[in-house]
């Protein structure tokens, strides 16, 4: 029998990072070897991690949703998150197609290293989105210390307002 962890958000934002690093690793193999079994593993590995993050980002947002109400300078740090996290999803997503594109144009040479070109361009800055996310991430659990299980601070201490993510 399975059982997943709860909480699952930090669970699940480990496994499109796996695929997605070996995937931006790939892209950069494409352009010195441009063999289709590279571009297949590529286009393999960029496509579940983008499935991934789909699952990362629900899983945070139904996270978030059952915060009722935190400090209020966690508010800002939660947004941040939650906007580098969507743009994250959203270049991953580009860099899939970069590398689906690059996979079936592979008979095409002008259009291959073309779209290998923009597969390596989109994954670096899928790193950097990466980078932003894991950062305030962090921020948020060790700084914040926002989450399910973080302490919570005492009575009185701050000022708790209710969370809204828009």
């Amino acid at each position: 029998m399975l059982h997943l962890p709860d909480p699952l958000h930090p669970f699940a934002v480990h496994f499109p990072v796996v695929f997605l690093l070996t995937g931006c690793v790939l892209a950069a193999l494409s352009l010195l070897w441009p063999h289709r079994m590279v571009l297949s593993l590529l286009v393999a590995t960029l496509l579940l991690g983008s499935l991934g993050t789909l699952w990362a980002h629900r899983t945070g947002m139904e996270a978030a949703a059952e915060v009722r109400a935190v400090a209020a300078p966690v508010v800002p740090a939660v947004q941040e998150h939650k906007n580098v996290s969507t743009l994250m999803v959203w270049v991953a997503w580009l860099t899939s197609a970069a590398a689906v594109t690059a996979l079936f144009g592979a008979k095409i040479p002008g259009v291959s290293l073309a779209a290998r070109l923009l597969t390596v361009g989109a994954a670096l800055l899928l790193l950097w989105t990466m980078q932003a996310t894991l950062h305030s991430g962090s921020v948020l659990t060790h700084i914040h210390f926002f989450g399910p299980n973080a302490p919570k601070p005492p009575l009185g201490t701050e000022d708790v307002v209710k969370l809204r993510i828009e």
